[in-house]
Order: structure tokens, then sequence, then C-alpha cells
């Protein structure tokens, strides 16, 4: 049973009045408990971080402490395609290695050793079953943050697979996934169907008009209805379990800024010295903090997180890969997708070089494609910023399947961001971005007598997984130096606990009439005091509200409720108590953010020469102890 420090969600919040108090217990544990020294130290508040702080809570009796310099999910983890899947195209790159190592097959883009294609099949081979079982899970456990969809591969006539190949494949990916759901006793059938032509395919799917389709295959894949929302329900889950004898603790805009292992009679501990971010004149801006271990989960900034240390490595370990995304609709598609379920279906073109993956998503109401490209090598990750032939590229892929009244262009568009995920550098011979492994990483170092575990490849997909790695990594840590056993992991049965009204304001739940007035402000309160909304564009680009402002001209063609827009800041200025000067930094951090990445769109003017009525009667309030200090700087491309 777990003993509760909380009496259950429905009766706290996980706001940043939390991270507040909980900075201040750190505090005053120095003198309260100062033989305290929690199990790890999570750096970084993503994905990756979230899947170890929810497997040590699940244990029980683990203590841990997640920090984030900025908000939970708020980088990478917010930047994806929202798949929740093992990957066909990984399961295509086993096969690809396998023959590449019998010498069956040359690719001029991989020069690598037997062993070195052998261990690359091996990897995705893994990363293809076992991601097969982690998506059953996260579509049973997170309470419809990760649902369903079925999705289309079409054969073209450059593919780089034949249509029989492809056939093969997909139809074993598909018999992964009743394998797992036969092994918890749950009867489940082949749900492939082959388009053998492209007249069948016409048949399923009536708005196609791609007249050099080879033939396709129906599959279903799971998605996450929100790629960051999904972070912080694992974030706050973890939170909710933790207890004042085990604390889980999580801590948004508070960084690591030194770590340090110091010996001692019982047997050593990491001192970690945290930094805060946010604007409390009343707590000490750092802190120190004891730690058997340190998980460094901090994405693309993993070298500059394992640097923070007296004596770094200085040892590069990852190379980084983009991914661009756009999301465009119209009155026509959006009415057009609501009144026929049988065209809610993804759109995956099996292309030459790069994988598209041309998706509907129904949020907030509203129905809109996504379009999304992958595996362009990428180098500095604090400049993440969508280029003009990647916004072509992904046009010209959705537009060439589609017919004319389903084509979109730039007009349609309304958001777009770019991602960057961090691939191990360490695969040997030569070989590109695309083709490095997809499978994660764990490396342990040691420093004096503690270890260091770095994440590396974490996708959204496997964090449960990977999450479970490194906690069972420290619980035989914890076990070798005679600390502590560290119970069992539940998460793979664990449900994520539930908050009132979730359902009602999640992303996939359309609302009782778009633009309401009213549930809007509800909503804005809602991810202010239980999903740690904390940042005006954080909440409209990431959490998804810009969508709530999409609307359509007489034209039919998409636009933004500007009114809208100025709705959610005056509601977080309210509820933050933010004063006009701050007001005035959200709005220009989210002008700046969007304006940059929308700069091929014709909808990012309308931003950046917007004056929001919030802002013109300047009302004054003083800063509240829990507001965030606004950022340095603002990454291009993404929020700091």
């Amino acid at each position: 049973m777990i003993e509760a420090r909380h009496t259950g969600p429905a009766a706290h919040s996980f706001a940043m009045s939390d991270v507040v108090r909980q900075y201040r217990q750190l505090a005053e544990e120095s003198g309260t408990q100062p033989d305290r020294v929690y199990d790890t130290v999570v750096i970084g508040g993503g994905a990756a971080g979230a899947g170890v702080l929810r497997d040590l809570a699940s244990r029980s009796n683990a203590s841990a402490i997640l920090v984030e310099r900025g908000t939970f999910g708020g980088e990478t983890s917010s930047k994806t395609g929202k798949a929740i899947h093992p990957g066909i195209r990984y399961l295509r790159m086993a096969f690809h290695r396998l023959l590449l190592a019998a010498r069956l097959r040359r690719d001029p883009k991989i020069k690598q050793s037997f062993t070195q294609n052998l261990r690359g099949a091996w990897l995705d081979l893994q990363l293809v079953w076992y991601g097969t079982r982690e998506r059953k899970i996260l579509l049973e456990t997170s309470r419809r943050t990760v649902d369903e969809i079925p999705n289309v591969v079409f054969v073209l006539p450059d593919s780089p697979e034949k249509k029989w190949s492809v056939f093969f494949g997909i139809s074993l990916y598909d018999a992964f996934a009743a394998l797992w759901a036969w092994v918890s006793f749950v009867p489940r059938f082949s749900r492939v169907k082959l388009y053998w032509n492209k007249e069948s395919l016409h048949r399923a799917l009536p708005n196609l008009a791609a007249d050099d389709v080879l033939g396709g295959i129906r599959y279903w894949e799971g998605k996450a209805n929100n790629d960051k929302v999904l972070v912080v329900k694992a974030i706050r889950d973890a939170y909710y379990r933790g207890t004042e004898t085990h604390p889980i603790r999580a801590l948004c805009h508070v960084e690591v800024a030194h770590y340090e292992w110091t010996d001692d009679p019982a047997g050593g501990h990491f001192l970690v010295t945290l930094a805060r971010r946010f604007a409390d004149d009343t707590l000490p801006t750092e802190i120190t903090v004891k730690a058997h271990t340190i998980t460094n989960a901090a994405g693309p900034w993993i070298d500059q997180a394992r640097s923070r240390t007296a004596q770094p490595d200085g040892r590069t370990s990852v190379v980084y890969s983009r991914g661009s995304h756009l999301e465009a609709t119209n009155r026509f598609i959006h009415e057009s997708l609501s009144a026929d379920p049988a065209l809610q279906v993804g759109l995956v073109p099996l292309n030459a070089v790069r994988q598209h993956y041309l998706r509907p998503f129904h949020q907030h109401g509203l129905w809109y494609i996504q379009c999304t490209t992958t595996d362009r090598a990428h180098v500095d990750p604090d400049l993440v910023v969508p280029e003009e032939d990647e916004i072509e590229e992904l046009l010209h892929s959705y537009n060439a399947l589609v017919s004319d009244q389903w084509k979109i262009g730039r007009r349609d568009i309304f958001n777009v961001f770019c991602g960057i995920r961090p691939l191990a550098s360490n695969d040997g011979g030569e070989i590109a971005v695309q083709d490095i492994s997809r499978m994660f990483r764990i490396t342990v170092r040691r420093q004096g007598g503690g270890a260091i575990y770095d994440m590396i490849n974490v996708k959204l997909t496997e964090f449960r997984w990977a999450g479970r790695e490194v906690a069972a990594h420290i619980a035989r840590e914890l076990r070798r130096k005679g600390v502590k056993r560290l119970g069992r992991s539940t998460t793979q049965r664990l449900d994520f606990l539930a908050v009132p009204e979730d359902d009602r304001y999640a992303p996939h739940s359309a609302p009782p009439a778009r633009r309401d007035p009213q549930f809007l402000r509800k909503k804005v309160a809602h991810h202010v005091h239980h999903l740690m909304a904390t940042s005006y564009a954080d909440y409209l680009l990431n959490f998804g509200g810009i969508r709530d402002a999409v609307v359509f001209d007489d034209a039919g063609r998409c636009d933004l409720d500007l009114d809208v827009l100025d709705l959610a800041l005056r509601e977080m200025g309210e509820l933050l108590a933010w004063s006009g000067q701050r007001r005035e930094a959200e709005f220009a951090r989210l002008a700046e953010v969007y304006t940059r990445n929308m700069r091929f769109a014709d909808l990012g003017a309308r931003i950046r020469e917007h004056r929001p009525a919030a802002l013109s009667a300047q009302v004054e309030h003083p800063v509240h102890q829990m507001s965030p200090v606004p950022a340095e700087r603002v990454r291009a491309g993404g929020i700091d």
C-alpha cells in the first residue's frame, strides 16, 4: 500500500505553487534532515526523465528529485510527430542491416563491419518487438492520452522495397502486436488489410488521387493526443505517489548547476547544487541536496549536463537528427473528416529518402492534418528552425496523394514546429544519421564511488521501458551498497492517476461549443492548476491552445481568432498574477517563436502584427512568488 503524502489528486494541484513549496522544503531539509540522501536526482523533465521518476514512484519505497530548467516536456518531448509506435521503418532497417551483414545487399550510405551491422539489426529488432509491448501498455494505462489510429502505407515506384516485402514486413509487424495481446490473454487477430493495386486503394479512400501508387497496406498504430500532456501526466502521477517517508519531487524552472561526489563513513554521496529560475526573493538562489546516484535525462543537452562538474570528461556522446512538422486545415477538411470516420486514416508514403507521416488529428474540436518529416542531420540543439524546403517537401508529399479538394497550401497552415532527437554517436564506421539505430542507450559512468546514468535517444513510445531499465540500475546500485532494497516496478499495469475534469479538458475531447469563453477560461485554469502551465507560449504551442483559436474565413480558409489568444493571456495573467510588464514579455515570447516558425506560412504575420487587449489595458499586479522568471532568451524554434 502506498503511504500517501497527498490525500489524492482530487484534493491537490500540480501547479507552480507546488514547485515553490518543494524548493522551500528542500532548502529547509539541510537543517531539519541533514542526513537525507535521495536515491537519485533526475536531470531533465522530458519523456526520459518522466519515465524514470514514474517507475521509481511505482516501487513505493524510492525517493527522487526531478529538475527541469524550463517547463516539463517543453522541448524535444513536445515537438514530436506524436506517434506511439515501434516504427515500421525500424523493422525495415533491421532486415536491411541483416542483408548488409550477409553481403546480400549494398548501401553506399552505410559503411560498417559485419559485427556493427549485426548489432544494429539486433537493436532495431529489439526496438520493434518491445516497442509493440510499450504501445499496448500506454493504450491500456494512459487514460486515453494515447489512442489508436489506422494508417495506410503506400508503395510507390521509387519505394526502397518491393510490394511483396512491404506486405510481409507489415504483416510481421502486426503479428508482434497480436503476440503481445495473446500473452496478456487477450484474443487478437490480424487487423492488416492489403490493397493490391491503386484501384482497391481508391475504393477504400475516395480522397486519394495518386495515379502512380502500386498498392498499399492498412495497419494500426498508437498516437499521443498531445505529447507534452503525456509527459506532464507521467510526472504528475509520480509526484502524487510520493510520501513523506519516500518523497518524489518534481521541480520545473530549476536546474542542476553543479554536482560532485564526496566520500563519507556511510559510503559517500553526490552533492548536487540546484539553482532556481523562478522569482522568489524569500528563497535562496541555490540549494544543495544529497543523492546516491544521478540520472542524466537531459536529452539533446546530455553532454552539457554531464559537464557540470569540477572535472568534465569533454566527451561528445550524441549527434542530432531533426524533424519538422506542420499542422494545416480548412473548412472542407474539417467538415469532411468530421462527417466520415472512414477518412480518418494516416497516410504513409514509402519514400526513397525520408519517411513522411501525414495523419489526421482531432483536437480541441478541430480536425486537421499533421505532416511530419524526420531524419535530417542537425548541429546546434539551441537553434532549431523549420526551413522552407522542409515545408515544401511536406506539402508536396501530402498533395501528391490526395484529390484537389483535399490539397493544402501555405494559407492552410496554422502551426509549424521543429524538434531534434539525440542519437548515440559511437556506432562506428561511416553511417548517416537516418541509419543510426533508434534503440535507446543507457551508459553507466562512475565518479568516485557513485554512478551516473546517461539516457540517450529515448523515444516517446519507449519512455516507460527506458525509465524501468534505469530504475533497475539504480535499484542494483542501492542494493550493492547496502542502502536499501527497492520494491518491484509496477508501471506495466499501473493506470495513470486521474484528476477531476482531466477528460473534459483533454485535447481529444470536443468542447461543448468551440471558442466558448466560459469553457476556455476553465480550461486555462485546469492547465495552470493541474498540468503545470506556467508560460503563455508553452500553453498555446505545446499544450495545443492555439487550436482553440483556429477558425475559417468566408472562403473556408484557415484563420485565427485573436480574441481567443487574448483570453488565454488574460486568464493566465490573472491566475499567475503577472504584472503588465510580465504579460508583455509573455506575449513577446509567443510572437517571437510563432512568427519564426511560421515565416513560410501566411498566418505568421497575424500574431506578429497583433496587439492584445490585455496589454493595452496594462492591468498591473505585483509579481506573484509562484511566477517563473522570464527566460533569458528565446530559443530559435523553441521555448527556453
